[in-house]
């Protein structure tokens, strides 16, 4: 299955655009982030093309639009709060698995402490939905505001997402007699120059640490996942069609969107 991510800035002239990468892509899901586009008109333009979604209903998290090629009565609704939404929705190979959609609050706005709180809480929220379902088919995308080096991000208590697929076979460790179970975090393999771009957002600061490119939009997955994860089809689109994302200084277009949509496959 093949999925979207993107954080659209409030684009209301979006449609278009999505319309190309989700065909372009064979796209089964779809999320974004400040999504004030015209939902239905989105779904018209897609089945006029002969390819049908329908919007999945929001309950308490408005900040992120999804869209599915499951009709609702086959998606499971979960815990939501104002920055993240748990669905329990099916898959070709796995049965179900369990997404999480996040779009976490801005470094403006929340420090490292309130962004622990909020991943501890997400990884709570997961876990007793696993427990539940009885399964670790389970995935986080969206825009979690913060780089997959950063505390909240790795840290055991929280997210617990690792660079490694060596170590996050282990599947949990120990810490003073407490388990953790891990995630193992793809978008490591994109950050830096040998896969351009290096990030999905960029921001200049004259600050001493500025790091310019940033890998806010992630999906992060369990590690009973990697033998099903296609880290061929892991990108960070730039362009869609004839249209750039990026201007000319190499960096995500305003006018579309200050950040970069990913894909990936989960098979």
């Amino acid at each position: 299955m093949n999925y979207l991510f993107w954080n659209v800035h409030k684009n209301k002239n979006i449609n278009n655009i999505l319309c190309k990468i989700i065909i372009n892509n064979n796209i089964d899901i779809v999320a974004l982030a400040e999504y004030d586009g015209d939902g239905t008109q989105l779904l018209e333009m897609l089945s006029e093309k002969s390819f049908y979604l329908y919007e999945v209903p929001k309950i308490a998290c408005n900040r992120i639009s999804i869209f599915t090629k499951y009709n609702a009565n086959k998606i499971n609704h979960l815990k939501e709060t104002d920055h993240y939404t748990l669905k329990l929705i099916p898959h070709e190979s796995l049965g179900e698995h369990i997404i999480a959609f996040v779009h976490l609050s801005s470094n403006m706005y929340k420090d490292d402490y309130d962004k622990i709180v909020e991943l501890s809480s997400l990884r709570n929220a997961i876990e007793n939905e696993e427990n539940k379902f009885n399964t670790s088919n389970s995935i986080i995308v969206g825009d979690f505001n913060m780089n997959p080096f950063e505390k909240p991000i790795v840290l055991a208590s929280a997210t617990h997402a690792l660079s490694s697929r060596n170590v996050v076979e282990k599947l949990k460790r120990v810490i003073d007699k407490q388990e953790y179970k891990m995630f193992y975090n793809p978008m490591w393999n994109l950050l830096g120059d040998e896969s351009w771009p290096p990030g999905t957002y960029y921001y200049s600061n004259s600050s001493q640490i500025a790091y310019f490119w940033h890998m806010f939009d992630q999906v992060i997955i369990r590690p009973q996942l990697i033998n099903n994860f296609d880290f061929n089809e892991l990108h960070i689109l730039t362009k869609v069609d004839s249209i750039n994302l990026i201007n000319k200084n190499k960096i995500p277009d305003k006018t579309i969107s200050d950040h970069l949509p990913i894909l990936f496959r989960i098979i």
